[in-house]
């Protein structure tokens, strides 16, 4: 919302002032906001990987919130008398998926029969969208599988189309696709399923078998493959400048062998097994590696690519004299990424569809490699040994520890630091970094206000304005030292709200919607308001808490940003701003709060959202403005 009127300079006694200097700042990261990605409560698959049928390929299921390698038809239900049932019997759709739906119809069949799928908590169906289905099967049937939206609301169809085969079971496993199609009707939320239906009559007393099926919705830039386009969007919304993938403790696996490997997640979906989640579910896999590098390349975002290190997460580490082939599959991935078409890996991408080489700036060694018993191993032999095999044959690359100290002395080094607190923690934090090391630059690759106040107890399911406002107030303080502060990335980033309700993220999905947490409004508006320079702050009345502050330049114009933390309020308590040699009358002042600190944004079927972004003109003398905060809980922006 763009407002445009007035506030006069005239206040009365200052709560504080603050002259912001016009240069003699430090030069600041040119990243400093960016994402972190990994797999997490249905962020990949059922989130931001399109794929919509669930159990696709019968890789795996979960039991009370873990992961299993049991094999069942969870989220397949049967039409028409038929039994479905999970088979192993050759021949297999491939070595990687083993495991196939067998459909046995019943002898005297008549009329429809077939199986349809619940999808991740429903699907979207959206009439003004393109659509494609597609499966694998083996068996005898000439005919049509229809494919159809169902409401389960309405109890009505929502479109359909079909796939016509013509197949004996002495052709082995055949694919086919439908054409793309609209569905005639735009549901009206996502209680929705997805049917492949049959001529019961033409199939009584057979058997056919299935595997590998898929239905994808128009995708973002249309990608093959590719993203979901609502959720796309909304991360290239936060304007961050990089990238951290596969993850963070999903790259690590539970436990052995089940770390992220890199080449089980590229080429024909048919060659990726999956794998155990480590947050409850199986991976598929099939947003893997390249997927993963394009979306990065469509949201013109910057990768941190993370290789795992030889810590699972139940505490096993490789031994020193066992690590080499790990290594080896490192180096690999690189040359894959890297390589052009004349070496071995890069020609494999390059028959892949990715002809040209992709960019990469930074790595990351591991993650949290202080967990369960892994710094020993961590300062003894996993880091250096991984640090000198990338080195010498991509010195300028940097490579980033994720325990600190850095295990490499360098100056220059990089660490990545974890953080995770109360409100009242990250309040603390506001000068950190005053005081740390310029030798070593620093990565915040994971943050999060996880409770309201100094609660300890769990996580909240939402962020308040309270919480974020605190979170904004750690940013400042990064900000204020991004000299050494290179960027920062909030954990995690998108979780499914049917799963996961109780604990936080940046942005939260279900089927249809998206959840803009109070959080992401922070970092979008600090991201889109970034300096290339720190500049110098000399408070001449009043003291720091319960407003906080941070002052950039991006050579055009200078950037302050305030939080209000439970502060006063009104043009009596304004903070008094003058900018040293600005001649300046007026300023853009943007604003973000809510009703009360405790107020949280839902998603738009629950009242939407809470916080309110506005912008306004504030009038001023000669560079000096007088800025009032409407509520106790306040981020202001004001660019002079």
């Amino acid at each position: 919302m763009i407002l445009s009127y007035f506030l006069s300079a005239a206040a009365g006694a200052a709560a504080l002032s603050l002259d912001i200097a016009s240069s003699g700042g430090n030069q600041s990261s040119s990243l400093l906001y960016g994402l972190l990605y990994e797999d997490i409560y249905h962020s990949g698959d059922g989130g931001l990987y399109g794929e919509l049928i669930r159990n696709r390929a019968f890789q795996g299921s979960s039991a009370d919130g873990a992961a299993s390698l049991v094999r069942n038809t969870d989220y397949w239900h049967a039409v028409g008398g038929v039994s479905l049932s999970i088979d192993t019997s050759s021949p297999t759709v491939s070595s990687s998926l083993p495991y196939q739906l067998r459909m046995d119809v019943p002898a005297g069949a008549e009329g429809t029969v077939g199986f349809y799928n619940d999808g991740f908590w429903g699907f979207d169906i959206d009439a003004s969208q393109d659509y494609i289905a597609s499966l694998y099967m083996h068996g005898n049937y000439s005919g049509v599988i229809q494919c159809s939206f169902r409401s389960s609301t309405s109890d009505t169809v929502l479109g359909s189309t079909n796939i016509t085969v013509d197949q004996t079971s002495s052709e082995g496993w055949v694919q086919t696709f439908s054409p793309t199609f609209n569905p005639t009707q735009t549901a009206a939320d996502a209680n929705n399923t997805v049917y492949f239906t049959f001529d019961g009559a033409q199939l009584a007393g057979e058997s056919l078998y299935f595997n590998l099926f898929s239905v994808f919705k128009q995708t973002y830039k249309n990608r093959s493959n590719g993203v979901r386009t609502d959720l796309a969007e909304a991360l290239g919304g936060l304007g961050t400048k990089y990238i951290r993938l596969p993850g963070g403790n999903n790259m690590e696996g539970l436990e052995s062998p089940y770390y992220w490997k890199w080449n089980e997640t590229v080429g024909d979906l048919t060659d990726r097994p999956g794998r155990l989640g480590t947050w409850g579910d199986i991976n598929t896999d099939g947003f893997g590696l390249l997927e993963m590098m394009q979306m990065a390349q469509d949201l013109g975002q910057e990768v941190i690519l993370g290789v795992w290190a030889g810590l699972y997460l139940d505490g096993e580490v490789v031994p020193e004299a066992d690590l080499d082939p790990y290594i080896d599959s490192v180096m690999d991935e690189l040359e894959f990424l890297l390589g052009d078409s004349s070496t071995t890996y890069g020609a494999q991408r390059a028959a892949l569809g990715y002809p040209s080489p992709f960019t990469l700036t930074w790595i990351e060694i591991g993650n949290e490699d202080y967990l369960n018993g892994g710094t020993d191993s961590y300062y003894a032999y996993r880091y250096q040994a991984f640090y000198d095999a990338i080195h010498a044959t991509y010195p300028s690359i940097n490579l980033i520890s994720t325990i600190n100290p850095n295990p490499v002395t360098t100056a220059g080094s990089p660490l990545d630091l974890h953080i995770y607190g109360n409100e009242d923690y990250f309040v603390s934090l506001f000068n950190t970094f005053d005081q740390a090391s310029r030798t070593y630059p620093v990565f915040i690759n994971e943050y999060a206000a996880t409770n309201t106040g100094g609660n300890t107890d769990g996580q909240v399911g939402a962020q308040t304005l309270g919480m974020a406002c605190a979170e904004a107030i750690f940013l400042l303080g990064c900000e204020r030292n991004s000299d050494v502060v290179v960027g920062s990335a909030y954990g995690a980033l998108i979780k499914n709200y049917n799963e996961e309700p109780g604990t936080v993220a940046v942005i939260k999905h279900t089927a249809n919607e998206v959840l803009y947490t109070m959080s992401y409004y922070v970092q979008q508006l600090f991201a889109a308001h970034m300096g290339t320079a720190t500049l110098p702050v000399t408070v001449t009345d009043g003291e720091l808490g319960p407003v906080y502050w941070s002052a950039t330049t991006d050579g055009s114009q200078a950037i302050l940003k305030l939080v209000n933390y439970n502060g006063t309020t009104g043009a009596s308590n304004a903070v008094q701003i003058t900018f040293e040699g600005s001649t300046k009358n007026t300023a853009t002042l943007i604003a973000m709060t809510a009703a009360s600190s405790t107020s949280v944004n839902n998603l738009p079927s629950m009242g939407g959202e809470a916080s309110t972004i506005t912008t306004t003109t504030l009038t001023g003398s000669e560079g000096t403005f007088s800025v009032p905060f409407s509520s106790a809980y306040e981020i202001v922006i004001l660019l002079v």
